[in-house]
């Protein structure tokens, strides 16, 4: 793990907007993009793969939302662009206060998915690139299974550090609008791991303004090395976009996070650890 603390998988939190779901063909109005995308979706065969995935909040890879997919399917390229206020991974502010600007995509390589992220945050001389090599099958109709693995580059105030990750993820479908995950994430270089459960609700969505909340805990198990092990912080974050035309959405995020346990005098890995309010906006272009 690599010199500030980052997480590096899947949290798939931004579940099961693109799990199969017999209402997903329901909710646009005529003059909304998505009654144009919904054509799509059905001759691709969506529901018989995965669900596609995409680089969220703080570089977590997260579930893709089926109208944000099918957008992308009718072109050839996308990126994401995406400003935060603070750095945020495991619970903790990474760079004190300061802000992060990242750019991002997705390749699809057979079955496996490939998501680069590059990150820079200009007022802490940080900069951080992601190289995200993912595997999804579907067991049934409402779980999604996730095989991760990810190489990190780092370098903060000068000094370069790296660091390889493996992770699995499981998305499971409740009832309508509601879904919980689970992941784990191991860093060779901290010989630990990092277990996230979280819950979410969410719209319908096939609608050209979309919303969704989830909350879920953090607990750590040597991925912090020096911070404390055992539950570790609870997340809630509020989601938004909107499609305003068809090449184009707009997102935006806000959050708060809550230490658990923090004991800073004992443990140095938790002085970043706090509770604190942050968020981002971004946009996701395709051409």
């Amino acid at each position: 793990m690599v010199s500030v603390q980052y997480r590096k998988v899947l949290l798939l939190s931004t579940v099961l907007l693109v799990l199969p779901d017999a209402s997903a063909q329901t909710g646009s109005t005529d003059d909304s993009p998505g009654r144009e995308l919904e054509t799509s979706a059905d001759d691709a065969g969506m529901s018989e793969a995965a669900p596609p995935i995409e680089v969220g909040p703080g570089g977590e890879i997260t579930l893709e939302r089926k109208q944000r997919t099918e957008m992308e399917s009718l072109f050839g390229w996308h990126t994401h662009f995406l400003w935060e206020s603070r750095y945020v991974t495991e619970g903790r502010d990474n760079l004190s206060g300061d802000g992060l600007a990242s750019v991002s995509s997705e390749f699809i390589i057979g079955e496996a998915n490939f998501l680069p992220w590059y990150a820079y945050g200009p007022g802490a001389d940080y900069s951080e690139l992601n190289l995200n090599f993912i595997y999804g099958i579907l067991p049934t109709e409402d779980l999604a299974v996730y095989f991760g693995y990810n190489h990190i580059r780092a370098r903060y105030l000068g000094e370069g550090a790296n660091d390889n990750e493996i992770s699995l993820d499981l998305v499971h479908k409740l009832i309508k609008h509601l879904a919980v995950a689970a992941s784990i994430y191991h860093s060779f270089d901290a010989s630990g791991s990092f277990m996230e459960m979280a819950v979410k609700y969410f719209d319908a969505p096939y609608k050209r303004a979309h919303y969704s909340v989830q909350a879920g805990l953090g607990v750590n198990a040597g991925y912090v090395s020096d911070g404390h092990t055992g539950l570790n912080n609870f997340q809630l974050r509020a989601n938004v976009s909107y499609l305003p035309v068809i090449q184009v959405e707009l997102y935006a995020y806000t959050g708060y996070s809550a230490a658990i346990n923090r004991d800073a005098v004992r443990y140095a890995g938790d002085e970043l650890l706090g509770d604190f309010f942050w968020g981002g906006v971004g946009f996701v272009y395709v051409f």
